[in-house]
């Protein structure tokens, strides 16, 4: 009896680690075609797109291999991306007895990339004979999968370097020099003031531009151009000129208003890292005048959504970002929330997550 029962519970233990092997291969079977799917449904518009061109490229009366595949992105493609898009068309215009070849005697096979906000546009670009055969696909980018790019990762490094209870309208740095001096745009009192700020900060020389004829704004907007010794501002319906040296001799004309929408200015500006010479992309986070903004810096070719975007928040609205000189940083004009200050930080991309 014993030695039946002995069985009997090695029969069931056998049943339940078979039955336990069999669930964890399953497990591992279904994670593994997940994950397959998931790439072969991420790359899939990508090959859908190569084939698309392979097909209509082909399809061009008296085309015939080897052909010399010369690829031509625009100035916004992600260079990580390059690779990858010239071995799917190369693949796809083998598959259709279009052969590549990297002899100088081959016939060109010109492909140009190029990213607008909604659409990606391949053209292809042959001869044939004496004529020249062009073929185009286009697709929405949405349908592509986000570009995850291999950049070095950084962070955001910040320092408040000026503030007041005046409208701060726009900073400018006035040398190549991380740490040299800075120009501050203001709107005080209906009357708009330069100043040149020293290293630490301090109060160099203020210059009252007297703009005759410029009408109060309730919603104030300026930008500060500056060139050596000489400064450019330009304001709501007037721009003028004057040089440090000479501040009396300020030049003002008219101009046609420019927009005063956040979109409008300089939320485009570019950085580069110091880690690897990567550039980096500053946009804003909104445009609620009674809301902290949150400042997103993004690596070439990536979307808001990738891992790789560095966030910074600041203690109220932004009004205004300029690049400095030395393409290493940059001036932010926010509003603090808290104390009513508007302020001036140096932002700068520094290596390390």
């Amino acid at each position: 009896m014993q030695s039946s029962a002995r069985k009997f519970r090695q029969k069931k233990w056998g049943r339940s680690v078979g039955f336990g092997a069999l669930l964890l291969l399953g497990v591992f079977a279904a994670d593994y075609l997940a994950q397959t799917c998931v790439f072969a449904d991420s790359d899939s518009p990508l090959k859908e797109t190569a084939r698309k061109l392979a097909e209509r490229v082909a399809g061009i009366p008296g085309l015939r291999g080897p052909l010399r595949l010369e690829w031509h992105p625009d100035e916004h493609w992600a260079e990580g991306e390059d690779a990858r898009w010239r071995e799917t068309l190369r693949d796809e215009f083998a598959r259709r007895m279009l052969p590549m070849s990297d002899e100088a005697g081959a016939g060109a096979l010109s492909v140009y990339a190029q990213q607008t906000p909604a659409q990606l546009v391949l053209t292809a670009k042959t001869r044939v004979g004496d004529r020249e055969e062009v073929r185009i696909v286009a697709i929405p980018r949405a349908v592509l999968p986000p570009v995850e790019t291999t950049v070095r990762p950084v962070r955001l490094q910040r320092q408040l370097v000026y503030q007041s209870l005046d409208r701060i309208l726009d900073a400018a740095s006035l040398s190549n020099n991380a740490d040299g001096e800075l120009g501050v745009l203001l709107y005080k009192n209906f009357e708009v003031v330069v100043l040149r700020l020293g290293a630490k900060g301090e109060v160099a020389q203020t210059v009252s531009l007297n703009v005759t004829g410029l009408k109060p704004a309730r919603n104030p907007h300026g930008e500060l151009a500056p060139l050596g010794g000489q400064v450019s501002v330009q304001l709501w319906g007037k721009s003028c000129d004057f040089s440090w040296d000479a501040p009396a001799e300020v030049k003002c004309r008219a101009e046609k208003a420019f927009s005063l929408e956040k979109s409008a200015w300089r939320m485009g500006t570019v950085l580069t890292s110091p880690c690897d010479e990567s550039h980096w992309t500053i946009s804003g986070g909104g445009n609620d005048p009674t809301a902290r903004e949150v400042l997103r810096l993004m690596p070439d070719g990536a979307s808001e959504e990738s891992s790789a975007t560095v966030m910074s928040e600041f203690p109220g609205p932004v009004w205004n970002v300029n690049a400095g000189q030395s393409g290493g940083s940059a001036l932010v004009v926010a509003r603090n929330l808290q104390t009513g200050n508007y302020e001036v930080y140096k932002i700068m991309v520094v290596c390390g997550g």
